[in-house]
């Protein structure tokens, strides 16, 4: 029974390092969170005075460029797929995999976003347009070579409309994968709203080529933070959860160990009890 004492006093060892690891990744993702949430925030109020112009300002507006507000017919669809480049995030990146089957057709393309993504949908029978795998990293001519990337072959008829499948923060506890679509601009109601347009100099055409690159730029960055956010809550979470399991087990263990210990002990005592009487 002792020889058992060594296996189990290097197991509580390991489950302590273990959790060290898991209570300093819970730290990092608790700081990062709250870094991105205000990004979030601040990022949220600019994309949506941003809407507010793309979709209630232009749609009274006269112009072959409002070809933009109708889907083209006969082609397949382009959807932008967010996951993670990194681990240790719960069930984060299979809440996407799985949106993605329930709602998005096998003809259609995805662009994956995320080393993971990329390394799960290399192994389906996806449609995949690489070349934009690392914009996690955030780097603005990234994103601003895939909004005209986007601009570009819609309005050249190569896709039928474009989404963006992210992950939605909720709170703390709770996300959830959306799809939100790009391209066609959505004007449902907006004409009602508006009634008449405003001026538009110097021209329309010249505005649209401009403002629909720039807002898809900020839409796409804005779904990147958010879901940036959600990954940063999902990994808290799970390495939270992560510590106190560690803590159960590390207590389950010691009691274990005690009782061993103890029984060892007891056992010595009455073999030297034992010896004496003889």
């Amino acid at each position: 029974m002792a020889k058992g004492l060594p296996v189990l006093e290097r197991r509580i060892s390991s489950i302590k390092a273990t959790k060290k690891v898991t209570k300093a990744m819970e730290l990092i993702a608790t700081t990062r969170l709250k870094t991105w949430k205000d990004i979030m925030a601040q990022t949220r109020l600019y994309t949506d005075a941003l809407l507010n112009v793309v979709h209630h300002h232009l749609v009274n507006t006269e112009s072959d460029e409002l070809s933009l507000f109708a889907e083209n017919e006969g082609v397949p669809a382009l959807h932008i797929v967010i996951t993670s480049s990194l681990g240790l995030c719960g069930s984060y990146n299979y809440s996407v995999y799985k949106y993605v089957e329930d709602h998005i057709p096998l003809d259609d393309e995805i662009i994956i976003v995320g080393e993971k993504g990329m390394r799960f949908y290399r192994q389906s029978r996806r449609k995949i347009r690489t070349g934009h795998v690392q914009l996690l990293k955030m780097d603005d001519a990234d994103i601003r070579h895939l909004a005209r990337f986007l601009y570009d072959n819609f309005k050249a008829k190569a896709y039928a409309k474009v989404t963006i499948v992210y992950t939605r923060f909720i709170n703390s506890l709770q996300t959830t994968p959306e799809m939100l679509t790009l391209l066609p601009l959505n004007v449902t109601g907006a004409a009602a709203e508006v009634g008449y347009g405003p001026l538009i100099e110097p021209s329309i055409e010249e505005v649209l080529a401009s403002l629909v690159p720039f807002y898809l730029n900020n839409v796409i960055f804005a779904k990147l933070t958010e879901s940036i956010v959600s990954e940063q809550s999902a990994r808290r979470t799970a390495m939270e959860k992560a510590s106190d399991n560690a803590d159960e087990l590390i207590d389950e263990l010691q009691l274990e160990f005690n009782k061993m210990r103890q029984a060892a002990i007891t056992q010595e005592i009455a073999e030297i009890i034992g010896g004496s009487g003889q």
